[in-house]
């Protein structure tokens, strides 16, 4: 039998993104492998590993053959790979960027044997801003174990509050498995999905995430965690003078799209209180907030946000501003083409045009997350 180790979770930030929360990668010093940087891509300190390319080339493929190393440390070890869900970006070994490193093609390392890894980075896919990768160990000799995390409960401190408080939202999670686990906890209002974070919890142990979340708009809301019972949270108009937002309505400019293409998404956004202030408006595309402008207004001032946002995948989509519906998005399947061959002919020679080919890409990313960094938080309740 066999253990799969998780080792732990990286941050890989792309096109001037800067990283706000470094993750440790690994839960003691004597974990089966060590990761070291190798490249300006890559930085190192305190067993923490953060990627960071800037400046790529839109709609190409960039590699970058020797990012960082990874060094086996363990006799036992008996397969690498690393794993994420990032659209357009590949890991690959030793120069070769068509030796993918995932589960089904591992490293086989021997003992303090080093690889070097590279990074390859399809623009026509990825997008700009802040991800993480998780590295994982296959160790011989020991029987199977996994994670099994789970919600144990959410609190809100205060589900009264007055426009421009803070909302503070703790969920506490428990490993009830027998090896460390990685879990992204999700913020919702309205059944949108708000904020994210990933938490990684040891053995037997339990953490708390915290979500802190500025109320700038008056009313009631249902506010919950991943998919535990949301609770009903009111938002009053403060007695001082303050700020107090409101989004009435939002408008598309166009319902139906071609792969490829983006939707102009535009709202009002007005300041109804007696203060200036500043509010966020934050473009919701589905269950996920995927996009945010910030917006200072004076007293009963009002204003006009714009947001852009492109569909690569065929479907249905419901979008919003900050709550306000501003209709469905529908994003047509790609056109089909046929080859035209067409047969020249003269008295002398006889000629075949080649066929006109005409690729249609598919170009598929994730619109249903926001693209912010997801922090691994670390509470100071129970011991990793």
């Amino acid at each position: 039998m066999n253990t799969q180790l998780l080792v732990g979770i990286a941050v890989l930030a792309l096109f001037l993104a800067v990283p706000t929360a470094a993750v440790t990668l690994q839960d003691d010093t004597t974990g089966p492998v060590s990761l070291e940087s190798t490249s300006p891509y890559a930085t190192t300190e305190n067993g923490e590993l953060e990627l960071d390319f800037a400046k790529l080339n839109d709609r190409a493929v960039t590699t970058t053959d020797d990012v960082f190393t990874i060094t086996a440390t363990d006799d036992r070890l008996e397969g690498v790979w690393l794993s994420h869900d990032i659209s357009g970006v590949t890991f690959y070994e030793n120069g070769d960027p068509n030796a993918e490193i995932d589960e089904s093609n591992p490293l086989n390392l021997a003992t303090d044997e080093t690889v070097h890894i590279g990074v390859a980075v399809d623009t026509h896919a990825a997008v700009s801003g802040t991800e993480t990768f998780t590295v994982h160990a296959r160790l011989a000799g020991e029987d199977h174990r996994s994670s099994d995390i789970a919600l144990e409960g959410v609190t809100i401190t205060q589900p009264d509050l007055e426009a421009g408080e803070n909302l503070t939202v703790t969920a506490t999670y428990e490993n009830r498995g027998d090896a460390t686990g990685l879990h992204t906890a999700e913020l919702l209002v309205d059944g949108v999905v708000v904020d994210q974070q990933r938490v990684v919890v040891s053995p037997d142990k339990s953490r708390t995430v915290t979500f802190e979340r500025t109320m700038t708009q008056t009313g009631t809301f249902e506010v919950g965690v991943d998919d535990n019972p949301s609770q009903t949270v009111t938002v009053r108009k403060p007695a001082k003078p303050a700020p107090d937002f409101a989004v009435p309505n939002a408008t598309l400019e166009a319902d139906t799209l071609r792969p490829g293409e983006s939707a102009v998404v535009s709202a009002t956004v007005e300041n109804r209180g007696n203060a200036s202030g500043t509010t966020t408006a934050e473009l919701a595309v589905g269950e996920y907030v995927v996009d945010t402008r910030q917006v200072e207004l004076a007293p009963n001032e009002s204003a006009t946000v714009s947001f852009e946002w492109r569909f690569d995948e065929p479907g249905t989509y419901d979008v919003s501003v900050s709550g306000a519906d501003a209709g469905t998005v529908t994003v047509t399947e790609p056109r089909s083409y046929t080859a035209d061959v067409r047969n020249l002919v003269t008295p002398t020679t006889a000629a075949v045009a080649p066929p006109l080919a005409v690729g249609a890409f598919l170009l598929i990313t994730a619109v249903n997350r926001r693209r912010d960094l997801w922090p691994v938080w670390y509470s100071d309740e129970g011991d990793p």
